[in-house]
């Protein structure tokens, strides 16, 4: 039998979970982490930020993790872990795609836009090539003497009368038991104490839409070498296009493409549910090939691609979002993922997954001492404001993304309506850079009840119908410039930059004096 009494159970051993772990170690508390399966394992959710980067770098600085902080920029992690893959991001890339057209590229850059996040290469975001991240950092948390109780089956979850949990499984045909003051979970969409403690689903209330089909793909070819073949002008681009989070926008869709330096890329195609609710009468190779077929510039893309080894096929969800409606009690608490989910589309999820851990860390080393939890009121009522602000979160991500859908037909309207993300996105990471004070401020302003109202009013100023004016779209324009005057610094909504941006990085990479 294997059995460890701990402070803290983690369960879900993703990168977050095992940050977690090491920073409950580092705060001097006892930590297991368990997780069902083993690595290396696929998974999603692969695109940094620099408000990530910068969460990533001060949490390695503050918890004695030196190894983790090389991670938190392009260059640094070349060098650092050239055999952990990763790809370069430096910012955001827009393509607007016409059915049965190839893209057209003009002087102005009518359907594009590229929105930098930092100055050069090396300083560069990241894109994370999950199988091997998740399993540097499990790797991690082993070298830490950390017990990692991997390949384990959970059978029994209880509540005692002292409050403790007590965790009952299976590992490798051995019983385990685990005895914890606090259980973190960080299982993702597997949703352990939702589960066990029957939370309600409050999915209803998200106003997202959207299923995706998704795989790792080799041999996909640039696009930039397709627009400069098409006449593009790709010298006034502040970044190559491709080294980016990729966005082909469509008739109700878009696809994401994010390469990595090891060869493969990984390819994702969003869907308005609304539009194209999930036909299982159709396989996914054939809704694949159709949506394919529509739009001539990925068939080119796309013809000669082979699936990489891992997952080795495509992958059909049905609706992505999800919301619990409790993040946290008196003696647990979720991460994001394990909490909710909205859409790739903003590449939310690393840095919202690193700015609750910040944020939980920062509770639990308040209402510790000697090496043990303080499970006071206090500390509930600590969980229950990290419970209140995480959910909040989320709904503002919901808000932020349903606003993208709603605009997709028309890419001017879609570029302006995206100008509220990084209003938000520019705001949190310099409020950050230049102030301890406000560190722990809410994820992408979430907490601003002004900028929350910013975004709720443009909203609702969306002009409606299949078909808008260029008067009425460059009025929904100005209006969105007005709106998010107090927080754009760096020269959002500007039409003579042609939809490049190529300064809205923060002036330092780190939130650290």
């Amino acid at each position: 039998m294997i059995e460890h009494a701990v402070e803290v159970a983690v369960v879900g051993a993703g990168f977050g979970g095992s940050l977690t772990s090491m920073i409950l170690d580092h705060i001097g508390l006892s930590v297991v982490l368990i997780d069902q399966g083993t690595h290396p394992r696929f998974a999603i959710g692969e695109s940094s930020t620099p408000i990530a980067d910068m969460l990533l770098r001060d949490l390695a600085q503050e918890y004695d993790l030196p190894r983790l902080a090389e991670l938190s920029s392009y260059g640094s992690w070349r060098r650092a872990y050239p055999e952990v893959a990763c790809g370069l991001k430096r910012g955001f890339s827009y393509f607007h795609q016409e059915k049965y057209q190839p893209f057209q590229p003009t002087a102005d850059h009518v359907g594009e836009m590229l929105v930098a996040a930092s100055a050069n290469d090396d300083v560069g975001d990241t894109h994370w090539y999950r199988p091997d991240v998740d399993a540097f950092f499990a790797g991690e948390v082993a070298a830490a003497g950390i017990p990692f109780l991997d390949s384990t089956q959970l059978t029994n979850i209880v509540e005692e009368n002292d409050g403790r949990w007590l965790l009952e499984g299976e590992r490798n045909g051995e019983t385990i038991r685990i005895r914890a003051a606090f259980i973190i979970d960080a299982t993702g969409a597997g949703g352990l104490l939702r589960q066990h403690l029957q939370l309600p689903d409050e999915t209803s209330q998200l106003e997202t839409r959207s299923r995706a089909i998704y795989g790792h793909f080799c041999n996909v070819p640039r696009f930039s070498d397709r627009l400069q073949a098409a006449g593009g002008n790709v010298s006034d681009h502040p970044f190559d296009c491709d080294a980016a989070a990729v966005h082909h926008l469509l008739d109700g869709a878009w696809m994401w493409m994010l390469r990595f330096d090891n060869g493969i890329t990984s390819v994702g195609l969003v869907l308005d549910e609304r539009r194209f609710p999930l036909d299982d009468s159709v396989s996914v190779e054939e809704e694949w090939s159709e949506w394919m077929s529509r739009y001539p510039e990925l068939a080119v893309l796309l013809h000669d691609v082979r699936m990489a080894k891992v997952p080795a096929r495509l992958i059909r969800t049905s609706r992505l979002q999800r919301l619990s409606a409790q993040a946290a009690g008196q003696n647990w608490a979720s991460l994001p993922h394990t909490v909710g989910f909205i859409d790739p589309l903003h590449s939310t999820g690393i840095a919202h997954a690193l700015s609750a851990i910040e944020r939980l860390a920062d509770i639990i080393r308040a209402h510790s001492q000697q090496r043990r939890l303080d499970v006071s009121p206090a500390f509930g009522a600590a969980l229950q404001e990290y419970d209140v602000q995480l959910r909040g979160e989320l709904k503002l991500v919901d808000q932020l993304v349903a606003g993208c859908y709603r605009t997709l037909e028309d890419f001017r309207l879609f570029a302006a309506f995206s100008m509220l993300y990084f209003a938000a996105a520019t705001t949190h990471e310099r409020c950050r850079v230049e102030s301890r004070a406000e560190k722990r401020q809410g994820f992408l302003c979430a907490d601003d009840a002004r900028f929350r109202n910013i975004v709720r009013d443009v909203t609702d100023c969306i002009p409606a119908g299949d078909v808008t004016s260029p008067e009425v779209v460059a009025q929904f324009e100005a209006t969105v410039a007005k709106a998010i005057e107090p927080y754009n610094r760096v020269g959002l909504c500007d039409a003579a930059v042609h939809n490049m941006y190529r300064h809205t990085a923060a002036p330092s990479g780190s939130g650290s004096p």
